[in-house]
């Protein structure tokens, strides 16, 4: 395929941070939950947490062969199992033709695949992968993702690769693979979340904003050992550490406590990444 021209990559990212401001972002009851209710649910027993997310492109980094994606990992401990049980659940925004159309200012069908539909797409599109985590978050993280996965699945919004422009960014009709997961956000608008990144890049920003929420569990440890409970061993993925300030979730936190002024809480110690049994 004949390469994307540069100069349409930098209108495409001036664009993107430019009317970011003024697009309607996606009307997800996800962001409408109300973060002190949540924090004050009872935690089901015998119930773990875990996130993951991703990004790709391609060697020479195509809009129209980029993604980011996300998964959520429940693990419920069942007496006399040898194992907790796992649920995954993933947030993979895509066209239903997995024909990305970065100039396109129409909304079209989209829909949300599995993870293992995922990775195979992009590593047969020759899109490098890589992955932060698995990390464990809290409890009412977990119900504001599957409540925007829901909203997704249930095909009330649309695709738009770019959907700062055009029909997605006048009616809220529509969103991306990036936004399709940051959407969820109560606080922050998509103004946060540009889309001058995508892929890979696009990727370490989400992670570094949800690190700066207190949403993760001991954010310096990554439990390894669901990669090869979920059979993602066998797919060549690059793992990448997160390097930087991390916002520790505590019992009882908000939406209020973010970043941009609003942190409450006090980083997490820094401790070297390690491999965490199931527990």
């Amino acid at each position: 395929m004949a390469r994307t021209c540069p100069l349409v990559l930098m209108i495409l990212g001036a664009l993107a941070c430019g009317c970011s401001l003024t697009a309607k972002k996606t009307p997800t009851p996800a962001a409408q939950l109300d973060g002190k209710q949540l924090s004050s649910l009872p935690v089901p027993p015998n119930e773990r947490y875990y996130l993951m997310l991703f990004g790709s492109h391609n060697l020479i980094h195509q809009p129209k062969y980029s993604h980011t994606w996300a998964t959520l990992v429940k693990s419920t401990c069942v007496p006399n199992a040898a194992e907790p049980v796992l649920e995954e659940h993933t947030i993979s925004w895509l066209p239903v033709t997995k024909k990305i159309r970065p100039l396109s200012r129409e909304v079209e069908p989209g829909a949300n695949f599995g993870l293992h539909d995922t990775i195979q797409y992009v590593l047969d599109n020759k899109e490098k992968v890589v992955m932060w985590g698995p990390y464990e978050v809290s409890y009412p993280f977990s119900i504001r993702f599957l409540t925007q996965k829901a909203f997704l699945d249930s095909g009330a919004v649309g695709y738009q690769c770019n959907d700062v422009i055009g029909e997605a960014a006048r009616y809220g009709n529509g969103c991306d693979c990036i936004h399709a997961i940051s959407d969820m956000d109560p606080v922050y608008p998509r103004g946060r979340y540009p889309l001058a990144l995508y892929g890979v890049p696009a990727t370490s920003d989400l992670v570094r904003r949800f690190m700066h929420s207190p949403i993760f569990i001991n954010p310096r440890m990554k439990h390894d050992w669901i990669l090869c409970r979920l059979q993602l061993d066998q797919y060549p993925l690059r793992r990448r550490p997160y390097i930087g300030r991390a916002d520790e979730y505590q019992p009882g936190a908000t939406d209020g406590d973010l970043d941009g002024g609003r942190a409450s809480g006090i980083p997490a110690a820094g401790k070297a990444p390690s491999t965490a049994a199931p527990r």
